[in-house]
């Protein structure tokens, strides 16, 4: 593993763990597919039968209210690439998404899918309890010694030993886009090395005690640093941030949350964790649970972060407010 920016004889500040894959000769695929309404029946329509048996390997379920005010739900899948192509070529699955009558559901429909391969992507979580991506690996291994440093997310990304993953465009930089039924269809291509990152929360297996600290204490300036991301898109270079409140196959919520977060490249993400007071402000209060509960703190953190190859994404909106995701920075015709 790349250590480019770990200073000598670092030792972390708490204990953490990454996911492995014995097999990397396929990739990754993670499918995000959501609904802009007040509840999530039109796409559970499709969703649900489409999602069910063992195409995934893992699915999620969530819902989230965007930067302009909107109720979104959405479904999150992963397969292998090969799983992905047999079970997007299924007519009832792409057939869906491409008929016209999308168009008179009179909702939103969103779907954004990335093509992770293993060189590009790396994950981390504070326990040995897999989230994300990390429930289809074999396995966890660690303590790791790879975080707690600025440069050290970059560090465990296997690419950057000989890239540096930076895209060298702002989010002024306007995205080719396919546009077709009148402008109510629109796909947006993603640049190479944009960043994706989904950081997640688990506080289910906290004492009541543990909690009640994370909800009154740490939460909160979760919140501050995800709506920091998410309505400052230039200063911040993040193209898009959704926080999204984890939901169970009944719709009901988890105790589980997770940041969806879109940026220019690796390197505007960690900025914001190196220097933004929100961000500090967010590492504080988890050392401060840590210094409070020791080992016996149960909240489980973790993240995966993707910086994206140049083939293998797509991000369409069909019916969407102007503001969703990337459609917001597409080239105009």
């Amino acid at each position: 593993m790349p250590r480019n920016n770990m200073p000598d004889s670092w030792q972390p500040p708490a204990p953490a763990w990454q996911s492995f894959w014995r097999n990397q000769a396929d990739p990754l695929i993670a499918g995000c597919y959501g609904v802009q309404a007040s509840s999530p029946g039109p796409l559970d329509a499709w969703a649900a039968p489409a999602l069910a048996g063992s195409h995934p390997l893992a699915v999620e379920r969530g819902s989230f209210i965007d930067g302009s005010g909107v109720r979104n739900h959405l479904y999150i899948a992963y397969w292998r690439k090969s799983q992905y192509d047999e079970w997007w070529s299924l007519e009832a699955n792409a057939r869906w998404w491409a008929d016209p009558e999308r168009l008179s559901d009179g909702v939103g429909y969103w779907r954004e899918v990335i093509t992770m391969p293993f060189e590009r992507f790396e994950t981390l979580h504070s326990t040995q309890c897999p989230h994300g991506v990390g429930v289809c690996a074999d396995g966890m291994e660690g303590p790791i010694l790879e975080h707690g440093y600025p440069g050290s997310m970059r560090d465990r990304i296997p690419l950057s030993d000989d890239d540096d993953l930076r895209n060298g465009a702002t989010v002024d930089a306007r995205l080719p886009a396919r546009i077709s039924d009148g402008g109510r269809r629109i796909v947006v291509t993603p640049p190479e090395r944009m960043c994706v990152i989904r950081s997640g929360q688990d506080w289910s297996d906290c004492t009541p005690e543990q909690k009640k600290w994370y909800l009154d204490k740490l939460h909160p300036v979760l919140l501050d640093g995800m709506r920091y991301l998410r309505d400052n898109p230039r200063e911040a270079g993040c193209y898009s941030l959704r926080f999204v409140d984890r939901s169970d196959w009944s719709w009901e919520a988890m105790e589980q949350s997770f940041g969806l977060g879109y940026a220019t490249d690796v390197h505007a993400f960690e900025e914001w964790a190196k220097s933004h007071p929100t961000h500090q402000a967010i590492f504080d209060g988890f050392m401060d649970m840590v210094d409070a509960y020791g080992d016996g703190l149960r909240l489980r953190l973790w993240h995966d972060v993707t910086a994206l190859p140049d083939h293998g994404c797509e991000f369409e909106y069909i019916g969407c407010h102007s503001q969703t995701g990337l459609l917001g920075y597409r080239r105009a015709n």
